[in-house]
């Protein structure tokens, strides 16, 4: 009998452990189960999250061609309010945030507009808009301060040199219709180094007034004459920009573009002669000859001559501004 006490305890024993391995059996494969479960939610989960994502892109590209309809109608905040949507939705377009740095340029809300080019770089360096607002807006900034230093200077170059990485990611572009954005890049950075020229001229005049007073108080105590006439005519002869008539063109009266010579001795602007002949026949608008258009040739030298003028002042034919603080950007 206690053969069968103990032999039934190794039997309750036998079955529990069997109970257990069973139990744990079942455990062991339903694990996995739950673990591709939770898997799946997981993948619901995430492509629930796609959709939304790829629902919101869309919804902000129609934001923002609601946005662009806008600025052609000229209504620049309704415009701000579809792109600022668009950003709530999708934030890591880089366009989204130049569109609306420009709509806020054109209600001269410049410090919203340049927050915006920033972002926009930010997020891409390559938005060449964005580079193009941010370099003008610094070009605006310098027109705002007061007093005119040295510091202006390097300020209004800040300015310059976004301008030209505008140009440099405009001219990798193939797409035309940066064109445009082209000639208004071409205009600020004209403008810009005007600007610096006659801040530049502020701050001479303002030194030599300075050092005049200074040698008049020398020339006083040492019974000295000077002759002021003399030194001021020869400074201004230093200043002033030496501009031959012939780099203008007698139709338009502006710096030409692309000087042509015709058999009558005398050189037009390319496209102001082509307007005239257009309308008045082959006659030179002056001396009234018969224009051969076979013998109408590119003058070389004129153009060459220009080209230098340009390059050493930068704004030659674009920004003639007396006052850099009038000068108008794009």
């Amino acid at each position: 009998m206690g053969n069968m006490i103990s032999n039934n305890e190794e039997i309750s024993v036998s079955l529990s452990e069997c109970e257990y391995q069973h139990k744990n059996f079942s455990l062991k494969y339903e694990y996995p189960q739950r673990k591709i479960l939770k898997a799946r939610k997981r993948n619901d989960f995430s492509q629930s999250n796609n959709r939304r994502y790829s629902q919101n892109i869309k919804k902000a590209q129609e934001l923002k061609a609601e946005g662009n309809h806008y600025i052609q109608l000229r209504q620049y905040k309704k415009a701000i309010e579809s792109y600022t949507q668009a950003i709530n939705l999708y934030d890591r377009d880089s366009i989204y945030f130049s569109n609306r740095s420009v709509a806020n340029k054109l209600l001269n809300r410049f410090q919203e507009a340049k927050q915006d080019a920033y972002q926009a770089l930010k997020i891409d360096q390559k938005n060449s808009r964005a580079h193009f607002i941010y370099g003008t807006i610094i070009l605006i900034e310098v027109q705002m301060f007061p007093d005119t230093t040295e510091s202006l200077i390097k300020q209004a170059q800040l300015g310059i040199q976004e301008l030209e990485c505008a140009m440099e990611q405009v001219n990798i572009s193939k797409n035309e219709q940066k064109n445009k954005l082209k000639v208004l890049i071409n205009q600020n950075i004209a403008k810009g180094k005007r600007m610096i020229y006659l801040i530049r001229q502020e701050i001479d005049k303002r030194n030599i007034q300075s050092l005049k007073q200074t040698i008049s108080d020398i020339s006083h105590r040492q019974q000295l004459l000077v002759d002021w006439n003399t030194i001021e005519q020869n400074i201004k002869k230093k200043t002033d920009i030496s501009m031959p008539d012939y780099f203008v063109c007698p139709i338009l009266f502006e710096i030409m573009e692309e000087p042509i010579l015709l058999n009558s001795g005398l050189s037009y602007d390319k496209q102001s002669i082509q307007q005239q002949f257009k309308q008045n026949g082959y006659i030179d608008p002056i001396t009234r000859e018969f224009i051969d258009p076979l013998r109408m040739i590119e003058n070389i030298q004129l153009a060459k001559g220009i080209s230098e003028i340009k390059n050493r002042y930068g704004w030659i034919g674009i920004e003639n501004e007396k006052d850099y603080k009038a000068i108008r950007f794009e």
